[in-house]
């Protein structure tokens, strides 16, 4: 039959936390969209407006670098190779690298034109370069879209130019941003440099947090007159990273603070905890019929969650499982489940394991067992 058996004391069984005073502070943003995205989870530590969509605007270049990224990775393209730089993208207006009409320009040189300078004919060129037209390498941009699962997103040009149709919003753009993080941790370093010289013409990085907030090594920032000024941005502090996407802010310091803020209260008000390490014991079960008496369930994963100082104190656990366990019993195969309850997110679901195999009894003995069993709760002697 199948019970519950509750966990009084969760903290005991599945983990050891130090707990340390945190005074909780409600956060709220000026942004009109934004979200705070922990690294390592994709788990979401603050939200608003998140799957609205919205005009990206430069943050488009995310993905244009994402792709071509994908590319230097997994095919013979180099940094090295050049690109022909067309009259469409000399001819782009707003954020330029300044390219010249004609020329061939390293792959490298149009990356940094595209992270550090926002340049819109940069991100022409390589589209055109990587895919023969820029529409052709908008519909591969959406491939990728939804292979992240980016479910509310859909580009029409590799620059964030205003065009009809073109949209994401905040949380998908912030699972690109981690994506990118974890799929090119070497060629991420481009995000972090703070300027670029090209054609004589020396520009900062446009993110400004690289300057201003500690552990900032990215992303991407964007404004369009309709859309505001908006951001993705990352830090790095004590092995833990925060992910923030923001939009609709009215202002460059808006913008700067808006984002700050949020990341600062996500590394000051959350911390990370190891809820259970994989193959830690979590309970000890009856068999039936089995040559062994009992059987450890063991947690299939490890379980990290971001936590605030009140959920981390009500914190409530069971366990469900059917009782007694069946022989024969198979090492690694789930018999059971543990399921977390913190306050304001979704139970935590964790298969429980057996922890190694337990054969069937001999049949000779399965009468006499099985009556013990029901006597005294155990189908052995102990």
């Amino acid at each position: 039959m199948s019970i519950f058996v509750h966990l009084n004391k969760l903290i005991i069984l599945i983990c050891t936390i130090i707990f340390y005073p945190i005074n909780i502070l409600a956060i709220d943003t000026k942004a009109e969209q934004a979200i705070v995205m922990d690294f390592d989870s994709n788990e979401v530590l603050f939200e608003k407006n998140s799957k609205i969509k919205i005009i990206p605007a430069s943050m488009t270049k995310i993905m244009t670098v994402y792709v071509a990224f994908d590319r230097i990775k997994n095919t013979n393209l180099s940094i090295t190779d050049k690109c022909r730089v067309s009259a469409k993208a000399y001819k782009m207006g707003g954020s330029r690298t300044f390219l010249e009409i004609d020329d061939y320009v390293t792959l490298d040189d149009l990356l940094r034109g595209i992270i550090i300078q926002s340049g819109n004919d940069a991100s022409v060129a390589l589209a055109e370069c990587l895919a023969g037209t820029e529409n052709d390498f908008s519909k591969l941009m959406n491939v990728y879209s939804k292979k992240l699962n980016m479910h509310n997103t859909n580009f029409i040009n590799s620059s964030g130019w205003p065009a009809n149709n073109h949209y994401s919003t905040v949380y998908d753009i912030a699972i690109l941003s981690n994506a990118l993080i974890k799929d090119f941790p070497e060629l991420y370093i481009y995000f972090s440099e703070k300027d670029f010289t090209y054609n004589g013409i020396k520009q900062p990085n446009r993110n400004q947090l690289l300057d201003n907030l500690d552990g900032t090594d990215g992303l991407k920032t964007g404004y369009t007159k309709k859309s505001g000024w908006g951001i993705a941005a990352t830090s790095l502090r004590n092995q833990r990273r925060i992910t923030t996407v923001i939009n609709g802010t009215n202002s460059t310091r808006s913008r700067m603070n808006e984002a700050s803020n949020l990341i600062n209260w996500a590394f000051n008000q959350t911390t990370q905890k190891v809820l259970l390490e994989k193959n830690q014991f979590v309970k000890e079960v009856d068999v039936w019929l089995g040559n062994q008496t009992k059987i450890k369930l063991i947690s299939s994963e490890k379980i990290i969650s971001k936590l605030s100082f009140d959920q981390l104190q009500f914190l409530s656990s069971k366990i469900h499982y059917t009782k007694p366990i069946a022989a024969p019993i198979n090492k690694g195969q789930e018999y059971g489940k543990l399921i977390i309850n913190i306050d304001g997110k979704p139970d935590l679901n964790i298969s429980l394991v057996a922890e190694k195999n337990v054969g069937k009894i001999n049949p000779l003995f399965k009468i006499f067992a099985a009556i013990k069993y029901l006597i005294f709760g155990t189908s052995l002697d102990e």
